[in-house]
């Protein structure tokens, strides 16, 4: 048995057809065929039943791939180990985060960029809804989040290590009637226009203040924060957001007024900020190397890091 015969293995139980798993290794389906014969033949198990609508894995067959999963991990972490002892690691990996950390994150990844300069790290922003349920499919490797209680138990099989507790604010320009002598005026938050960074716990919150001080009947949306803080400076509008969103935002904050929301009793307003990952998934030496730098940064910043894993 050879460890390409069990990456044919672990091909068909991912992709559930030969011929999708073969067009994925970028070999003939009669190579894959065979080499899945031999396997079984080699083990006397019937690890797949094949019919017209693809293969459907057995139950012996779905111990025996998982173990083939952990022989390949091992193999790719003993690759991925000599690499780093060379300062030759390399690969890609794929990093999500909200708006506020953005900054800290991007230097992360100069920095062992630097390093090791064979690998490629993609980062985008989003918000952290969008970041939960692609960390779940593995279109992202490790996210930055904001989450509660709720995400916790809707999302068993993440991994949230808390970072820190975030607290919601109004930021207004300091010309808006919205904020006077450092108070929210609540009688204005119904009626002044608010532009949002379009995410769950943020517009959860504007939700509430409708609920509670009137309905406000010009509200925007937007996944871009770079349009929220252009309305805000503009006094255009108020926001709502996550202190941490407006921790590097210096210059913008330079003529705003923000106060935190402890005016709202039905709903919570402080939230955990963290990294998250996949806790099914392999962790390659990249995501690790990573995932230690990017804790440490932020220690730097943060003396206590909490564990929820």
């Amino acid at each position: 048995m050879t460890f390409e015969q069990l990456r044919y293995i672990v091909a068909i139980e991912k992709f559930g057809t030969l011929k999708d798993a073969s067009e994925e290794l970028h070999v003939t389906l009669s190579a894959l065929s065979q080499g899945l014969n031999k396997v079984e033949t080699e083990l006397g198990i019937t690890l797949f039943q094949r019919n017209r609508r693809g293969s459907t894995i057995t139950k012996e067959g779905r111990i025996i791939v998982a173990q083939a999963k952990k022989i390949l991990y091992a193999l790719d972490d003993l690759y991925e180990s000599a690499d780093v002892m060379q300062n030759k690691l390399t690969g890609v990996l794929k990093v999500a985060s909200i708006p506020g950390p953005f900054f800290q994150l991007f230097t992360t990844a100069q920095q062992l960029k630097n390093i090791y300069p064979e690998i490629n790290i993609q980062i985008r922003e989003q918000n952290s809804q969008t970041m939960l349920e692609e960390l779940q499919s593995e279109k992202v490797d490790l996210a930055l989040v904001v989450y509660n209680n709720e995400d916790l138990a809707k999302y068993p099989d993440l991994a949230f290590t808390k970072i820190k507790d975030c607290e919601m604010l109004v930021v207004a320009h300091k010309d808006s009637p919205v904020i006077q002598g450092g108070s929210a005026m609540t009688e204005e938050l119904g009626e002044q226009p608010v532009i949002l960074f379009d995410d769950k716990i943020v517009i959860g919150t504007m939700n509430e203040i409708k609920r509670v001080f009137g309905r406000n009947d010009i509200v925007i949306s937007v996944n871009n924060p770079h349009i929220v803080q252009q309305y805000v400076e503009e006094n255009k509008a108020y926001t709502v957001g996550l202190d941490l969103t407006f921790d590097h935002s210096q210059r913008f904050m330079q003529d705003m007024e923000s106060v935190k929301i402890d005016f709202l009793t039905e709903i919570p307003t402080t939230h955990s900020f963290g990294i998250v990952t996949k806790s099914s998934r392999h962790e390659t030496q990249l995501m690790k190397e990573f995932a230690y730098r990017l804790k440490k940064d932020f220690q730097e910043q943060i003396p206590e890091l909490v564990n929820l894993t």
